[in-house]
């Protein structure tokens, strides 16, 4: 009986955390996780809640499938589109009410690449329609035109 006492408040717990509708993790997907930051368009940094801190807490994530305007280069179109990329993803991120990672795998250079889904849309999706990233499937990567208005880029995208 003293044991049982002893682990209700961490049941209760427990039962707190995966009683929010859909939010247990699987193998490949983690849900409801915390946004923190974004360096760019394509790397986001996340909390993980119910997992140790070592493997769940400020972990970078990079979208899956797409490659973003970079931020550090000489280029002026392709760094003034990576700012404007950037501030549009942390709008998404703040307004969202859940945030979920599927497919979650290693990447080139053993980055951990995974769909990100904000309020059930993909981000992937979101910055390809919207001429802010091209299709990029981690083999080498093309040279990207970010000069091109973002409505070209999205033509050539579909």
């Amino acid at each position: 009986m003293r044991y049982l006492l002893f682990f209700i408040p961490f049941l209760v717990a427990t039962l707190a955390y995966t009683g929010e509708k859909g939010c247990q993790h699987d193998g490949k997907n983690f849900r409801c996780v915390k946004y923190v930051r974004n360096y760019d368009a394509d790397t986001v940094t996340f909390n993980i809640p119910g997992t140790h801190p070592l493997f769940g807490k400020k972990i970078n994530i990079r979208v899956k499938g797409v490659d973003t305007p970079e931020l550090r280069t000489k280029n002026k179109c392709e760094k003034e589109k990576a700012r404007s990329a950037k501030k549009l993803v942390k709008s998404l991120f703040r307004k969202a009410r859940r945030i979920d990672l599927t497919d979650v795998s290693r990447g080139k250079y053993f980055r951990i690449v995974a769909d990100i889904i904000i309020d059930g849309k993909s981000l992937k999706n979101y910055l390809l329609k919207n001429g802010l990233a091209y299709p990029y499937d981690g083999g080498t990567k093309r040279k990207m035109d970010w000069c091109k208005p973002s409505r070209e880029i999205a033509s050539e995208n579909q």
